[in-house]
């Protein structure tokens, strides 16, 4: 049998692929794995108890939008998928958060398979896979506040969630955008209430929903062909709305009468500052994150160079002028959407704390992976002098080892670090949670636990009982009051285990 050194190379790369999507999704399985030592925090006692008051987990929802005595009560989403989980049972934060590391893998892979099906872009899918993997691995790695971000529910629910179920929509758009049928009303439905949903989990998703959908609205207007702005318009009007009402929602909520009285910067100020905080994330983005911003680029990079290689048959000369423009213009994108998430914290608080600059890091990763594509595309044809097969060969071995053991030290290093230490936290979590449903079932009513040091800057049972968290924990086990004190290790077990 003649050596053909195309197939060769066609099939080396599909193995490359294949090898590198499971070397991420080991390195998401670890960050899944970390979930299953989720336990309840602060807030989630809170949340809890409005779940188990109200009728539904929507009552609960209206309830508390209606009292307005939370700070988050305008967020609707977010009680409503924490009471949805309440339904999974004893173990549902494990089961939750767990899930939704996997989930958002999911709707990573489709995001990416479809963006690149609307470009015309053609490859195959374990490449959309392994990137859609390689995006989700980069922003955890790279993540400001891991803990609070995704592992306290609380939180995740706040800025994590949203960018989970906002994937599946992304793709779900793209999807109808590039079919050539005709958009039915119950699609634009979907959207239109998906847009709603995702708009009412936080403050920064809807801000850069809000700001994004309208610039897209601007660029068809000016730019569009009359093709474009009869299939795209009517689809980002929808979202556009859909955002915007989720916005009104929030805005109308008792719950900003808290705000009056407050402090807050003129608008001119408050565009200023969140133009200049995005720029300082940026840049000690890439002063502190200076390999995974790297590597997020030149994957994609050598994804679409190598493929054009085996496929010569490709020829994407028809939609150079659109790349040309998305490369151009996706930096400055990037930068406004951060900004945009950046502002209801400058208008609250000042520079975002970490958990609210998750987003602006899955904004960041996916612009760089986004912006290495299609400079891999635009640079498919490039003509070198020297040995071809040489360079080849070369790119091959580089994206076989950037693309599969970077993942898996990277995900080995992180199960190290952590997992000896969420282990301890959650074992603790269970026996205590135990000694006082024990103690409440025999009828003590002002319990005595132990506490220890909050974890990642979450707040823990106080010492004063009358602390809103001794409140809230007190309320989930149906017992007058609960507080914390300090235990010396030898005598830790011995006191759960009365």
């Amino acid at each position: 049998m003649q050596f053909d050194p195309q197939k060769f190379e066609a099939g080396f790369f599909r193995r490359a692929l294949t090898f590198g999507a499971l070397a991420a999704f080991f390195a998401i399985t670890v960050y899944a794995y970390l979930g299953t030592f989720s336990r309840y925090w602060s807030d989630d006692y809170c949340e809890a108890v409005r779940n188990y008051k109200a009728s539904s987990p929507i009552a609960a929802v209206i309830q508390r939008y209606e009292e307005g005595s939370w700070r988050a009560a305008n967020r609707y989403s977010n009680l409503t998928f924490v009471g949805f989980s309440e339904w999974l049972g004893e173990n549902n934060l494990p089961i939750t958060i767990s899930g939704m590391v996997l989930l958002w893998a999911v709707g990573l892979s489709w995001s990416v398979s479809e963006f690149r099906k609307f470009l015309n872009v053609h490859w195959s899918l374990p490449a959309d896979i392994f990137l859609g993997l390689m995006l989700e691995f980069f922003i955890l790695l790279q993540a400001p506040n891991l803990f609070q971000t995704v592992y306290w529910r609380s939180s995740m629910m706040t800025h994590f969630a949203p960018l989970v179920f906002g994937s599946f929509l992304f793709a779900f758009w793209f999807r109808l955008a590039r079919l050539t049928k005709k958009t039915s009303a119950f699609d634009y439905g979907v959207i239109f209430f998906a847009t709603f949903i995702i708009a009412g989990f936080s403050e920064p998703p809807v801000a850069a929903l809000v700001t994004g959908l309208g610039m897209l609205i601007a660029a068809l207007f000016i730019l569009g062909t009359p093709a474009a702005k009869q299939k795209l318009l009517p689809l980002t009007l929808v979202a556009f709305l859909g955002a915007l009402v989720g916005l009104i929602v929030m805005i109308a909520s008792p719950a900003n009468m808290n705000l009056i009285g407050k402090t807050h910067p003129t608008p001119l100020k408050l565009l200023s500052d969140s133009f200049l905080f995005a720029y300082y994330f940026m840049a000690f983005s890439f002063k502190e994150l200076p390999l995974p911003n790297l590597l997020s680029a030149a994957l994609p990079f050598l994804i679409a160079l190598v493929y054009k290689k085996i496929n010569p048959s490709i020829n994407l000369d028809s939609k150079k002028r659109l790349l040309w423009v998305l490369v151009a213009s996706a930096p400055i994108l990037m930068w406004i959407l951060i900004a945009a998430s950046f502002a209801p914290s400058v208008y609250g608080q000042g520079y975002p704390i970490e958990r609210m600059r998750f987003l602006a890091r899955a904004v960041m990763t996916a612009t760089f992976m986004a912006e290495g594509a299609l400079c891999g595309v635009l640079f498919q044809n490039i003509k070198l002098s020297i040995n071809s097969r040489l360079v080849q060969g070369s790119l091959y071995v580089a994206l076989f080892l950037l693309g599969i053991i970077y993942p898996i030290r990277a995900g080995a290093s992180v199960y190290q670090k952590n997992i000896e230490d969420y282990q301890t936290r959650a074992k603790f979590w269970d026996l205590r949670n135990a000694y006082i449903l024990r103690h409440a079932q025999q009828g003590e009513t002002d319990l005595i636990v132990p506490g220890y040091s909050a974890p990642y800057k979450v707040k823990e049972i106080d010492d004063d009982p009358t602390h809103w968290v001794n409140i809230c924990v007190a309320n989930f086990y149906g017992v007058h009051s609960v507080r914390a004190v300090s235990i010396p290790e030898p005598y830790l077990l011995e006191y759960l285990n009365e």
